[in-house]
């Protein structure tokens, strides 16, 4: 009996139909191999922007160190702990945000997240607008920070740490509307200036404390405690020093600054024909990094903007490259002073606005980023520079030296620069500048040094 012309039809049809659908199902299931019949398709911008995206500075992080210090942990179930919001810089918040979820798995607590408190848009000095004089609320985390990678990687290496984004997913939970105060001073950790002594008593205290202030057999469940903004308590010395180089890599910029700096570095990469490739971190032999910071919310602890633009300029002279990066949040005309007076010796100073001239849609959007969330998009650029220079009263140096410095043989020599100014920590990477007498105290102890980065 032959086939009716309908069944021909269909089975014409249905052969290759099957065909694309088992490839699909593979390449999907396969991912190495989907991604690379995807690539093909990509211009190169676009694969230059998804491998800066993909390749972190220092590979995927390795959270084996985080989950031994959450199994080491007793937890205790309906226990929280908050920690008020924190203003200031990207460095100052990030500092705090970890010092808190760090405080959170000594407890062997939930954690609601802090939040941030933004500065004033037109006065970024002012690190805390008035507010009514009521309690400062503030941005939820993911204002600078990717909650979505937090939580992620909390939950594959601490499941044991719930998190919470705000108090908002605890509406229904009125038990833990209210909160008891905690501190380090009141749990007895001693102190040796602004770091924990014995971080092998701290989580036995911590418990006496709470287990003293609210008897187990009689306090709501949940129950919360809340604490003040914790800064650089955490000594690095302390445990795994995989986890020093780790921690930190919890907190990553949010995705949009993170965008915005692929295409800002792909255009460096054209204009000066860097041969950068993203999946590689950073190459000494490509562009030195400048932090320039004078902006309007700077202490005296850092020199005046003719001496840091004198610096920074001296730095350049011999530069080998022709140009430098420099990161800062400073008005357009002091850029362009900088900029005049790097040319006078040959050296053109290129800064995030610059890179996004012949970008509408990513000027728009830098544009549309507050200032604090600008600094992001240096922060980004920074860590890929062959060199980087900053200053030592800089949290937001240290973050970047010291989380460059826990990557393995970056290749090639670092840009050739020299100053005469004094120089308080070197390494084949970065460069921070300071004198002893202004140095922050985190030249004597980095907050969390390799933590920060």
């Amino acid at each position: 009996m032959l086939a009716s012309p309908r069944l021909v039809y269909l089975l014409k049809f249905a052969g290759p139909a099957l065909i694309v659908v088992w490839l699909v199902a593979y390449m999907v299931s396969d991912q190495p191999a989907y991604n690379s019949v995807v690539r093909q398709f990509k211009s190169e911008r676009d694969i230059f922007i998804t491998d800066f995206l993909d390749h972190d500075v220092g590979g995927q992080l390795d959270g084996s160190s985080i989950s031994e210090l959450c199994a080491s942990k007793t937890w205790t179930p309906g226990l929280m702990l908050s920690c008020d919001p924190q203003s200031g810089g990207f460095g100052q918040v990030k500092d705090a945000h970890l010092n808190c979820i760090r405080f959170a798995i000594e407890a062997g607590a939930e954690l609601v997240l802090p939040r941030i408190i933004k500065r004033d848009d037109k006065n970024v000095a002012n690190t805390r607008p008035k507010n009514g004089g009521g309690p400062y609320i503030g941005e939820f985390i993911d204002y600078l920070f990717d909650y979505e990678y937090l939580n992620q990687t909390l939950s594959e290496h601490c499941p044991q740490l719930k998190l919470y984004r705000s108090m908002n997913e605890l509406w229904d939970v009125p038990q833990v509307q209210s909160a008891r105060k905690i501190s380090l001073q009141d749990v007895g950790a001693k102190l040796n200036g602004s770091v924990i002594e014995d971080m092998n008593t701290l989580s036995e205290q911590i418990k006496s404390y709470i287990d003293r202030t609210e008897d187990p057999e009689t306090r709501p469940f949940p129950i919360r405690f809340r604490s003040d903004v914790i800064s650089s308590v955490f000594p690095t010395a302390y445990g795994n020093p995989e986890l020093a180089k780790n921690f930190g890599r919890l907190l990553r910029p949010r995705k949009d600054a993170r965008v915005l700096a692929a295409i800002a570095l792909y255009n460096l990469h054209m204009k000066y024909q860097l041969n950068l490739d993203p999946k590689q971190g950073f190459q000494h032999s490509t562009f030195p990094g400048l932090h320039l910071r004078t902006e309007a919310d700077a202490t005296p602890i850092f020199p005046p903007f003719d001496e840091q633009v004198s610096t920074l300029v001296e730095l350049v002279t011999n530069s080998t490259a022709g140009f430098a990066f420099v990161a800062t949040g400073e008005t357009e005309e002091r850029r362009r002073k900088l900029s005049k007076k790097a040319e006078a010796v040959g050296v053109t100073m290129v800064y995030k606005q610059d890179l996004m001239l012949d970008e509408p849609e990513g000027r728009e959007l830098l544009e549309q980023l507050t200032w604090d969330q600008r600094a992001l998009v240096d922060y980004e650029i920074m860590l890929r520079a062959g060199l980087t220079v900053g200053l030592s009263g800089s949290i937001f140096d240290w973050n970047i030296a010291l989380r460059r410095n826990s990557v393995p043989g970056a290749d090639g020599e670092p840009p050739s620069l020299a100053t005469s100014s004094p120089i308080q920590h070197q390494d084949r990477y970065s460069i921070l500048l300071g004198s002893s007498e202004k140095a922050d105290t985190l030249r004597a102890t980095p907050p969390m040094p390799d933590i920060v980065g």
